[in-house]
């Protein structure tokens, strides 16, 4: 299996949902830490974040299916990453080198948050949703999920970064996919 090929693929699917998921989780977050928005602009949120607003049983395997891939997108970015370039100088390597070097070191820093904010958010949403499970018991995931253990001043930052390390993510990677087909 070509594992640049299955990366590349995976990114081009998940563009659109995950890219959904990334904004609506951000404005969330945003909107009600920063802005003070509404409880109704939460929930409006959140539905879009889940895929809730297509019906709770769509809304469990929406979350199932985008975290697996998520996972096998992270796992595979991981496999892709290049020793040799990393040690290279980022002032020596051509334009198109450059991108790359961006996103491997993107892919190294992103590795680790990205895969625990996934595995943490669909295993909250499993939990309450499919397993019936009560919110206390499970709290520890979306805290986990929110970066609420950094604290409630630095929660909203947490998932700032982490959006925009994702988005840097997406344009690095459609940069490189261009230069490829140019």
């Amino acid at each position: 299996m070509n594992v640049r090929r299955l990366h590349r693929q995976l990114a081009i699917a998940l563009f659109l949902p995950l890219g959904l998921t990334n904004c609506t989780g951000l404005a969330y977050r945003l909107g009600r830490s920063w802005l003070n928005l509404s409880k109704d602009f939460g929930k409006a949120m959140m539905a879009i974040h889940t895929g809730a607003f297509l019906g709770e049983w769509f809304s469990v395997l929406y979350m199932f299916l985008l975290s697996l891939t998520v996972v096998l997108l992270v796992a595979s970015g991981f496999r892709l990453i290049n020793p040799w370039l990393l040690k290279r100088r980022f002032s020596s390597v051509k334009a198109n080198v450059k991108v790359r070097l961006i996103h491997q070191y993107g892919a190294l820093l992103l590795f680790l948050p990205l895969l625990v904010s996934a595995t943490t958010g669909v295993s909250y949403h499993l939990s309450r949703y499919w397993l019936r499970l009560p919110k206390e018991k499970v709290a520890i995931l979306l805290q986990i999920h929110e970066g609420a253990y950094l604290g409630a001043a630095l929660k909203p930052f947490y998932i700032l970064l982490l959006s925009a390390a994702l988005l840097l993510m997406f344009l690095s990677g459609w940069r490189m996919l261009r230069q490829r087909s140019a």
